[in-house]
């Protein structure tokens, strides 16, 4: 008897009780990073911005510790206004965002008007209206080694 609420109570708190506790966010620390030079570095803020908002809705979905989830929240921060910091003198030096941004395979024009990144791009414009979960954005699991847009 005490299994079966024990299994009970397990099925409906959902997949992220039943799992251990994380510790180690540095897959979604990872696509946070990717997400400013992806998004931001090439001109598209609101594209960060929602994908940004998915992962923080994913991550706060996850079976993450306390420590982990102050950690993040910290490292999130200071990586936030390191690109920005980095993003400014890149304007500065270029007039302007430049075409491509260092480790990317192509220009931002390029990227950007790739099929993958188009219907990426629908897909977070249909999370921020509410008719996509944080789940179809991020499918990947809590404990995933990467976590990239």
């Amino acid at each position: 008897m005490r299994r079966a609420v024990l299994a009970a109570a397990l099925l409906l708190a959902g997949p992220a009780a039943a799992q251990a506790p994380l510790d180690n966010p540095a897959a979604f620390e990872r696509g946070f990073a990717v997400s400013l030079w992806q998004f931001d570095a090439c001109g598209d803020a609101l594209a960060g911005r929602m994908f940004r908002q998915a992962l923080a809705e994913r991550f706060a979905r996850c079976p993450f510790t306390e420590t982990a989830r102050r950690h993040y929240q910290q490292w999130t921060r200071a990586e936030m206004q390191l690109a920005r910091q980095k993003m400014t003198a890149r304007v500065e030096e270029h007039g302007g965002l430049p075409a491509q941004v260092e480790g990317m395979p192509g220009t931002c024009r390029a990227h950007q008007s790739s099929e993958l990144y188009r219907s990426f791009r629908t897909l977070l414009e249909r999370y921020s209206e509410g008719d996509a979960p944080a789940e179809a954005v991020l499918p990947a699991a809590c404990d995933a080694a990467d976590i990239l847009p």
